[in-house]
Parts: C-alpha cells; sequence; structure tokens
C-alpha cells in the first residue's frame, strides 16, 4: 500500500505580505480531518509568503516529496486556483491534483473543464470525500469507488465521470476542528480584516452551523442545502480553545445564519458573554424583536449583518426571501435605537425586478441614509438559481467563458439594458453624494498597504472616535459610543496623493487602465482631474456596466486593452486584486504594470525615467 505525501495550499487572497483578511475554513477543516485520520499532510498559505507562486510551490513539493496538491475555493477565485493548478503541473505533471469547495460544487463539470490541469473535484463537504479519496488514491482503488468527486473518464480530458453524490454530515461536531495553526493563523491576526465594520486585529472566524434553512434564488449553499448546528457545548469549547492560545479579541461568526431558533440564539448570548469579547454575526429580519436585540447587545454583539435585497414586497417574493418590507422597517428600527451597529445591503437584478420595484428600493434607501445601506448589483454565481435560469435560458451562452470572465453581472431584470445600466448609475452614485458623514474627519497617519489611521466626531452623539482602516473595501466606521455608522471616506491628503501618482504614471505610459467600477472607483473619476483624462480608461467585465460613463469616462470592456494597447493597469477594488492581476496575466500578457489603488495611496510613490517604472 503507497504512502503518499499531501500537500494543501490555500489560495492567496491579499494582495500584500501582512494585509489582513477574512480566514477561508474549507481547507483548514479538511486539513485537520486528513491529519487525524493519519495522512502525511503539509499546508501552505500563500497569503503569508511573498513572492512567485511557482517558486513557492516547487520549494514545498521538493523539499516534502509531495505526491498530491489539494486545494479550493469559491467560483470568483478561479485565476487563483488555476494558476495553483498549472504551477503544479509544470512543475511535475505526475502529481496528482485534487480542487473543492464552491468552484466545483457550483457547476462541476463547467468548473473542471475551465480549471484543465485538475485530476479530481470534490463536490459538497469535502471532509468525509477526501478521507475516501486519498484512502483509496493509496491502495491505488477505483476513483468510481468513491462518492462525491468528478474526473475526466478519457484521455482526451473533455469527457467527465461524476460519481453518486455524497450526503451531508449530519452530525458535524464530529469534524474535528480546523487546522489553525497549519495555515498559520497567528500571522494573520496581527492586522485587522478590514470588512463589515470590523476594523479590529485578532479577529476569528468562526462556524456554529453549516448551510442555510433558506433558499433564495441568488445564493448557493456549498456545503449542501441541509442546515445543521454545532452543540453549543462544542463550539464553545473551541472558543474558549481559540482565546486562550491565540489571545483574540474578536469573533467573526462566519455561519450563513447564526440561528432561527430563538432559545439557541439566547443561549449562545448568554454564553458568550463571559468571554468578555465584542463578535459580529448574520441575521435575519424576521423574527427579531427587542428581547433578541437586548440580549446580543448584551453579549457583546457590536455589529448585525442582515440580508435584506430589495424594499419591494414583489422583489422579494420572487427571491424566495419569505421576507417583507415591513419587517426590515421594524427590525432597521430597532436596531438602530439599540446602539447596536447594523449592516445590510440591497441587491439589484432579481428576475422579477422593473424600474419600479428598483426605484422603490432606492427611494426607501434615500428616505433611510441613516442605515447607510450597501447597493448592489447581483452577482449570479455557478449554482444558484438564477444562474441555473440563465444557462437555461441563454443568457449566459458559455458557462466556461463566464466562469473565466468572473462571473460578471448580467441583466436578468424585465428592464431594457438602458433601464439597468441607469440603476446601475444610481447604485455607485449615490452612497457618495448623498450619505452623512463624520463630523471634522482627519487622517492622523498613514498605516502601510493601503490603510489610514483617521479621527472623527459622531455626527449622532458627538463622540470622538480614531479608527484604522484599509481603504477602498466593503467597509464602515462604527461609532464607539453609539454605534451610528459612517462611509470610510477618502481623505483629501490622499486624493492629493493618489492625484500626484497618477500623473506619474501617465508620465511612463501612454495608455493606463483602472479596472473595477463601485462607488470607490466613481469617486476617484469625480474628484480626481489626473483620471479623467483621454488616455486613462475605466475597465470592467459587467456588461451592464460598459454602458456606464464615469465623469465623461466612458467604461470599457477588458479588451480595451488590446485595442489601446495599454501597458499599465490599476486595480481600483483590492478584494478583486488577485483574481483580476492574474486575468491579466494570463489573458493580457502584454500589460508590464499591475498595481492596486492602495499602491498609490502613500506620496511620492513613483518615479519614472524613460518611461519605465521604478519603486
Amino acid at each position: 500500500m503507497l504512502k503518499l505525501n499531501y500537500l494543501l495550499v490555500m489560495p492567496r487572497i491579499v494582495n500584500n505580505l501582512g494585509d489582513g483578511y477574512s480566514f477561508p475554513l474549507g481547507l483548514p477543516y479538511i486539513s485537520k480531518t486528513m491529519k487525524k485520520a493519519g495522512f502525511n499532510v503539509y499546508t501552505l498559505n500563500l497569503n503569508h509568503y511573498a513572492g512567485n507562486i511557482n517558486h513557492l510551490l516547487c520549494d514545498n513539493i521538493k523539499r516534502n516529496g509531495i505526491d498530491v496538491v489539494m486545494t479550493g475555493g469559491q467560483s470568483f477565485q478561479f485565476w487563483q486556483l488555476f494558476d495553483i493548478l498549472k504551477s503544479v503541473k509544470e512543475i511535475n505533471r505526475a502529481i496528482i491534483t485534487i480542487v473543492g469547495g464552491g468552484i466545483i460544487t457550483g457547476d462541476p463539470e463547467t468548473a473542471m473543464s475551465a480549471l484543465r490541469f485538475a485530476d479530481i473535484g470534490v463536490i459538497g463537504e469535502g471532509e468525509l470525500t477526501s478521507v475516501d479519496l486519498c484512502e483509496t488514491l493509496e491502495r491505488d482503488g477505483s476513483l468510481a469507488s468513491v462518492n462525491g468527486i468528478i474526473y475526466p473518464s478519457g484521455e482526451e480530458r473533455n469527457v467527465y465521470h461524476t460519481s453518486s453524490p455524497r450526503s451531508e454530515i449530519s452530525n458535524i461536531d464530529d469534524i474535528p476542528w480546523p487546522d489553525y495553526d497549519g495555515f498559520e493563523l497567528a500571522k494573520n491576526l496581527e492586522s485587522s480584516p478590514s470588512i463589515s465594520g470590523i476594523n479590529q486585529t485578532r479577529t476569528l472566524f468562526m462556524l456554529a452551523s453549516r448551510s442555510c434553512p433558506y433558499n433564495c434564488s441568488f445564493c448557493f449553499h456549498t456545503v449542501g442545502k441541509k442546515y445543521r448546528q454545532r452543540s453549543l457545548d462544542g463550539f464553545f469549547a473551541e472558543l474558549e480553545h481559540n482565546i486562550e492560545k491565540y489571545k483574540i479579541n474578536y469573533l467573526c461568526v462566519a455561519d450563513e445564519l447564526l440561528s432561527h431558533n430563538k432559545s439557541r440564539l439566547f443561549e449562545f448570548c448568554e454564553r458568550i458573554r463571559k468571554y468578555n469579547i465584542s463578535w459580529w454575526a448574520q441575521f435575519r429580519v424576521d423574527g427579531i424583536d427587542e428581547d433578541i436585540i437586548q440580549a446580543v447587545k448584551g453579549s457583546g454583539c457590536t455589529i448585525m449583518s442582515f440580508g435584506l435585497e430589495s424594499a419591494d414586497n414583489e422583489v422579494l417574493k420572487s427571491m424566495q426571501k419569505h421576507t417583507t418590507v415591513e419587517q426590515i422597517e421594524q427590525t432597521l428600527s430597532l436596531v438602530d435605537k439599540s446602539g447596536v451597529s447594523l449592516e445590510g445591503a440591497f441587491i439589484f437584478g432579481d428576475e422579477a425586478e422593473t424600474v419600479a420595484s428598483a426605484t422603490n428600493t432606492l427611494n426607501w434607501w434615500e428616505r433611510h441614509r441613516q442605515y447607510d445601506i450597501n447597493l448592489n448589483t447581483i452577482t449570479v454565481f455557478p449554482g444558484c438559481g438564477m444562474y441555473k435560469n440563465a444557462v437555461r435560458d441563454g443568457i449566459i451562452e458559455n458557462p466556461v467563458a463566464y466562469l473565466k470572465d468572473g462571473c460578471p453581472q448580467i441583466n436578468m431584470t424585465r428592464m431594457s439594458d438602458s433601464e439597468y445600466t441607469d440603476v446601475v448609475n444610481k447604485i455607485i452614485s449615490y452612497p457618495v453624494i448623498m450619505t452623512d458623514k463624520l463630523d471634522r474627519y482627519r487622517l492622523v497617519s498613514f498605516g502601510g498597504n493601503g490603510r489610514i489611521n483617521t479621527s472623527g466626531i459622531c455626527s449622532v452623539c458627538g463622540a470622538k472616535n480614531c479608527f484604522s482602516v484599509k481603504l477602498f473595501n466593503t467597509n464602515f466606521y462604527r461609532c464607539s459610543e453609539c454605534g451610528a455608522r459612517f462611509p470610510v471616506e477618502i481623505p483629501q491628503e490622499i486624493i492629493s496623493n493618489i492625484g500626484k501618482n497618477m500623473s506619474n504614471l501617465l508620465g511612463g505610459y501612454d495608455n493606463v487602465g483602472v479596472w473595477g467600477i463601485n462607488y470607490n472607483t466613481f469617486s476617484l473619476f469625480r474628484l480626481i482631474k489626473e483620471f479623467t483624462g483621454d488616455n486613462v480608461f475605466p475597465i470592467d467585465v459587467s456588461y451592464v456596466k460598459q454602458f456606464l460613463y464615469l465623469n465623461g469616462s466612458k467604461v470599457n470592456d477588458p479588451r480595451v486593452i488590446t485595442r489601446k494597447g495599454i501597458e499599465c493597469v490599476i486595480i481600483a477594488i483590492p478584494a478583486i486584486h488577485n483574481t483580476v492581476e492574474l486575468q491579466i496575466k494570463y489573458m493580457f500578457p502584454s500589460v508590464s504594470k499591475v498595481l492596486s489603488i492602495s499602491d498609490m495611496v502613500s506620496s511620492d510613490v513613483y518615479s519614472y525615467e524613460a518611461g519605465r517604472s521604478t519603486r
């Protein structure tokens, strides 16, 4: 019987070494399960090592005699996973490559075809499947005997065999705690994730349940449809261990839904209170009352996150959300008065969306600006109901190309493209021009990697606040006294720095692309004159956004890079930096310089000689 060496690789999320990020739990769960089963497991978290991914993989593979490389992630991480798998095969084609996560589970054959360097895909929850698969590989058994996988069935690798589905794990208390040490969690704790109002260091991500009891049309549950909860004894045993070992001071309960059982939620609040840590979790607007809010507030919850989706009841019904506008209004009013911060989002683009329904939601948003609700368009990810409808109806003509393009937003509404574009234009402009700001807001210092330290006066309660955040993320400031939330503004000094650096870039390159359009990009083109020249080209993969104009500059599809000979691209949304950087690497190799907008925050970053950039 063979004894194989396995390398589990966590894809790179961060832009720069030392950035904070939301610690993924899928691979750590699989790693610990495999180690407990006795396999020789090595781990590599690419977020904690700078440099070329191929070199990092090569070093680990050769040093540890690796036979099998396993990785995984979501559909939006396609290019990160492709790069890992391709690099492995370049190092040694005999190494078996296995990939899992939402990208495979959502549309297995499409993902395997697009990834192309993957030998085996794991569908659904990976713990038991990985153990079964690795046992089969070590005894040289038949892959057909392993439930829950997909693999090429012929030499041409364009026909796939999908084995029988594997049942969901019924008792998730049986799963070992994640392999935090193997993926070097401690290195992540020194910087805050800087998302969703979570701006604290030593933030731990944990799960108290899997999946969700609901089935919204835009949502896909990567670990199965059945909602399963851990015992609270098991959850708090893990939490206590992690607090003692890692000195945690903030907890992100990363469940799709913390609980839809009131008594369990009350018990959770009572038990977490003694640890004296702050926490964040996701809730639904139905079933929330004053007793629940007081319980979560008294137990340290600083932010209640809600998936609001729409302020039109017909759209909510179409989404299968099972909530109403009236419940949204009642719940947000209660939370707002409590001093707990709330986070929520409206997402536009459901199949029932019309000009009238979108207007209803935008008008509601404007009447309730104090909540600072995020405005977004629906991304139709593989696996969700809307994706299946889009493929069926030919709106997504080529699923493989759609995945490679980054799952761009598409128009599935009852609106024309021009009508939907008008809605999207409001989505990216309203948060900039209509939202209340902090008083006496000022930059205190730069924190590195696009992070800043700022101060300001809460316009609600008058309290002075100091913040440390990363710019250009989906984030907000939370008043430490009253819980009011405010958008993260771009300080004037940084606007000046970005303008100066953009001017320097334009001195070294004939044309510059700015990839990624959201409300932050809207601000850049609105506030910085250097962004509005004839040689600056805003870019987005979204078909809908390509109808937009930013302060007179038309948004282009990525092919403008080839048409205009663009050699330098700025990625304006840090959260998509790694994905877009790799997409450019493989699709537009003529681009010689890729920057994050975070790189342009500091003054005098770039100087140029003879058209060449140095840093």
